[in-house]
């Protein structure tokens, strides 16, 4: 499942990468729902602040931003719950430095989801050595052969100032409609508005040319996917399934819809290339999209899209955004119980202990 929530402060996952860790301590400590939020707030913020001081330049070099951010972020929920000092909160950060990794070749194996967990595991053993007294140093982040010159190639410029900018309430988050790569996204959105009022048939089409970003092939690395851990990094099985199956869902991503001749054959005719004009915005996660799909009649149809449904300023309505959760929830409760926790994390800032704990229990 690749359906995480997205930050453009890092190109990545932040609710993946310290959630596990956040609940864990909630149910740990025993937090209501206000202790919770604010440890979610914490942990995201806390990601956010060191990827604005080295992002792009960290996301550029190769590294997955979940796993070399994320471990910041998941100490941070076991910092308050062991309640560790001041001295012991930078001893935590500065051994998840050491920590911190995760590169952009495993993008379509299985070892690309592990990051998100490695990252909530790590952040709390960290926490849990600094409260043992285990030290390093407190400018391991931004300090000489630290966390920003070893994973960026540059000094630190700036400072954190967290508590003045909060990322979370100025840029918000993404919230996928669709259960893969991001960089999809932008052209799932166009490709289903236009086919949904101009339906195409594979055969109608010669080839398509399809024009990213400078992240889109460090990304979308899959372009004759073999299976569907693979499909989930490929921007050509999202256009192919679209066009002959329908929909994209949590359904489409099965060994056997990505091996199907059809889905086989539409893929080999569409092209993925870095578009010059979107060359020209820098590296930026947004991953908008110049298609041009070349018809066998001879004609030529354009679309673009510069922002997927499911950033701030093209929300997902409500009502999609519960059935996501409910289908998400499938195999873990039953409707019922899904129903409830769906209401608890909409209001988690009111929820109770007993709720807090209610969460992930069958």
């Amino acid at each position: 499942m690749d359906f995480d929530d997205v930050s453009w402060a890092t190109i990545g996952h932040p609710s993946v990468s310290v959630a596990p860790s956040v609940f864990a301590c909630a149910q740990k400590g025993k937090w209501n729902g206000k202790q919770t939020l604010l440890a979610y707030v914490l942990a995201v913020e806390s990601m956010h602040q060191i990827a604005r001081l080295t992002m792009p330049q960290l996301s550029e070099r190769g590294w997955h931003t979940t796993l070399a951010y994320g471990v910041f972020g998941a100490a941070v929920p076991a910092v308050r719950l062991l309640g560790l000092n001041e001295d012991e909160c930078a001893n935590a950060l500065g051994i998840a430095v050491s920590r911190a990794g995760g590169v952009r070749a495993n993008f379509g194996t299985q070892t690309k989801a592990l990051h998100a967990g490695l990252s909530n595991r790590i952040g709390i053993d960290c926490a849990e050595m600094a409260a043992c007294g285990i030290n390093a140093s407190h400018n391991a982040v931004e300090g000489a052969d630290g966390f920003a010159l070893c994973f960026t190639g540059e000094a630190i410029k700036g400072e954190v100032d967290i508590g003045e900018f909060w990322d979370l309430h100025e840029n918000g988050l993404v919230i996928k409609r669709y259960p893969c790569c991001s960089g999809t996204h932008p052209t799932n959105d166009v490709w289903d508005e236009f086919l949904s009022a101009h339906p195409l048939k594979a055969e109608d089409i010669d080839h398509i040319e399809a024009g990213v970003s400078l992240l889109g092939p460090k990304e979308m690395t899959c372009h004759l996917p073999q299976n569907a851990v693979q499909a989930k990094f490929s921007l050509e099985f999202a256009l192919a399934y679209r066009l002959i199956f329908g929909k994209l869902s949590l359904s489409s991503f099965t060994d056997q819809n990505v091996l199907a001749p059809e889905i086989q054959a539409m893929m080999k005719k569409i092209k993925m290339e870095v578009s010059p004009e979107l060359a020209k915005l820098g590296f930026i996660g947004t991953a908008p999209i110049r298609l041009k799909v070349y018809l066998k009649d001879g004609k030529a149809i354009t679309l673009s899209n510069d922002l997927a449904v499911g950033n701030p300023e093209k929300p997902l309505p409500e009502q999609v955004v519960k059935e996501k959760f409910m289908d998400c929830s499938k195999g873990a409760a039953d409707q019922e119980k899904a129903e409830k926790w769906y209401e608890i994390l909409k209001n988690l800032e009111n929820a109770t202990q007993e709720e807090i704990l209610s969460l992930g229990n069958p």
